[in-house]
């Protein structure tokens, strides 16, 4: 987790990623995890048996962060088609909201392509900028997911 996450290239799209990230803040996360309500999925991101990501939904919103050494190659795509169909899979799953920091074009590539739709620009805090950013927000619907998944196959 910290080799991928001490890393402000990385760390700088996210909003609850300090930078520098360390041996203490790993822990954190992890008991975070451990203690996390229902209403999260998060799940490892992994080659190889490494870890090299991690992605989740919380209170039907997406997020992700892939370590840079495999920017570029699907995994990012890969994990979050999974978990956008996976959360669709279930008669809960209605709606996705998401969000990428202006200037993050891998992460808004991956989002379209999933079917999101733009809604709007919005400000959000980063933890690892140590300020408010401008990001795009968006959103997926069931019936957007379906459109998008058929155009897939």
């Amino acid at each position: 987790i910290v080799r991928g996450l001490n890393n402000f290239a990385v760390s700088q799209w996210t909003a609850s990623i300090p930078f520098p990230y360390g041996d203490g803040d790993a822990l954190e996360f992890l008991k975070l995890t451990r203690e996390a309500e229902a209403d999260l999925l998060r799940l490892a991101i992994t080659l190889e048996d490494r870890l090299i990501g991690v992605i989740s939904i919380e209170q039907d919103e997406i997020g992700y962060w892939l370590a840079q050494p495999h920017w570029g190659k699907g995994y990012g795509r890969e994990a979050a088609r999974a978990m956008v169909d996976s959360h669709f899979g279930t008669p809960d799953g209605q709606s996705l909201a998401a969000n990428y920091g202006i200037g993050n074009t891998a992460s808004r590539r991956i989002l379209l392509g999933l079917g999101f739709a733009e809604t709007g620009p919005g400000r959000e805090y980063s933890k690892a900028n140590n300020a408010e950013v401008d990001v795009m927000q968006l959103e997926l619907s069931r019936e957007a997911w379906a459109q998008a998944k058929g155009r897939r196959r």
